[in-house]
């Protein structure tokens, strides 16, 4: 249709001779009736390369390459990972503890704002840790009690170096206050120490690095809300703070100031502090908990409080644990994941709201290198490197895009 116009506009040009009136009794002039039959020309020229040759929109950018994590932690509602594109956090960030410079909410994995490299990092309940490879710690988000370490108690929404010239190899944020490990040995800890949980053997805060009393030489540690424990170079396991519901693992429910020796004389390799429940991994790939039993978070069976290590029932070897809020998750050494105690809002992984008494294994992933419990979610990353989360998704901690509860492990985006 569009060249019948086009040859009938040339045909009527053609019929009006220069200087007469045309059709529509207009004059034409000479000038007019070329200008219009270069105009036709060029409209029909254009006309035929645009249905000859269409334009191509250009091709999508090609998708960023899947993230491939090496370590994973959890908070209260938020969780950090370290990826091989550096650090990344997601979920709340009302004080900062995303670290990426604001102080809002993140669906989706956000990059720590920071030049350092980290080897290690830990999210407590509304703060962040991590331990450079330098070996300096940087800490942001919430600042109360002097859980940073540096000096004061604002809020700090980017990492922020650890007062003092102190290395460090290993670092736990829990939920007011912080424990690290020089690379000497040494145990430090700062923020509140109401209950005794910074170990210098009385109940007052620090917002600075403080030496923990006993002069044991430790290879990890672990900070929960009230209480601490930590693993010796030669394989004991010490706790201390509050000891209500048995949770230092002592034999009692006495409150201790300072480093205090868990019975049962077993040698461990690794200890994880919930809310009011411990978890110690011994050297034979045998896991034992001790402190409140309710949902059934120690694994045995039962709800009942223990006063030192009791193991947990299913005859499975774990390599490693970690104790949330009233549930706990471990990885047997095949790299099956575990979780136990309560699954009222999906923080087990297993697909229903129901409590268990004993590890109970996740379903449709296999090969974990590690899962973190947290207060009602737990995130875990697999052998290829990707992360995922499950439980309660409210303020984007699962870092699925969504705020979406899930009952079972959905991949974290982005990182």
């Amino acid at each position: 249709p569009l060249k019948r116009g086009i040859l009938a506009q040339l045909s009527g040009i053609r019929g009006v001779a220069p200087g007469r009136t045309g059709p529509n009794g207009a004059r034409m002039n000479s000038f007019h009736t070329r200008w219009s039959l270069f105009a036709a020309l060029a409209a029909f020229t254009v006309a035929g390369c645009a249905e000859k040759n269409p334009v191509s929109p250009p091709p999508p950018p090609p998708p960023p390459p899947a993230a491939v994590y090496s370590a994973i932690s959890v908070g209260a509602a938020h969780s950090c990972g370290i990826s091989a594109r550096g650090a990344f956090c997601w979920g709340e960030g009302e004080y900062g503890q995303i670290g990426d410079g604001a102080a809002t909410d993140r669906l989706t994995a956000f990059r720590v704002v920071t030049t350092a490299t980290f080897t290690d990092i830990d999210a407590g309940a509304e703060h962040t840790c991590a331990v450079a490879n330098d070996s300096r710690i940087l800490c942001w988000g919430k600042g109360a009690d002097g859980r940073l370490g540096n000096g004061g108690a604002q809020d700090w929404p980017t990492p922020a170096a650890v007062s003092g010239s102190f290395l460090f190899a290993q670092v736990s944020a829990g939920a007011e206050h912080t424990c690290a490990v020089a690379t000497s040995g040494e145990a430090y800890c700062w923020g509140d120490g109401d209950s005794g949980q910074l170990g210098l053997g009385n109940t007052i805060s620090r917002d600075t690095p403080a030496l923990v009393l006993g002069g044991h030489a430790f290879a990890q540690i672990s900070a929960g809300l009230k209480h601490t424990c930590g693993v010796s170079t030669a394989g004991a396991a010490y706790c201390w703070g509050e000891g209500e519901d048995g949770r230092l693992g002592t034999g009692n429910t006495i409150d201790r100031l300072e480093p205090a020796l868990v019975a049962g004389g077993l040698t461990y390799t690794a200890v994880s502090v919930g809310e009011k429940h411990t978890c110690g991994l011994a050297d034979t790939g045998d896991l034992f908990c001790w402190g409140a039993g309710a949902d059934g978070r120690l694994g045995s069976g039962n709800v009942t409080n223990q006063p030192q290590p009791l193991l947990v029932q299913g005859g499975v070897r774990f390599g490693s644990v970690s104790a949330g809020q009233d549930h706990t998750c471990a990885v047997a050494t095949d790299g099956t994941g575990y979780c136990w105690g309560a699954g009222t809002h999906g923080q087990l992984g297993l697909g229903n709201e129901l409590t268990r008494l004993e590890p109970a294994s996740l379903p449709g992933l296999a090969d974990f290198s590690g899962i973190r419990a947290g207060k009602d979610h737990s995130c875990g990353f697999v052998d290829d490197g990707s992360a995922w989360c499950w439980g309660v998704g409210d303020d984007g901690r699962l870092g699925t895009g969504n705020a979406a509860t899930r009952m079972t492990p959905a991949r974290v985006i982005g990182g």
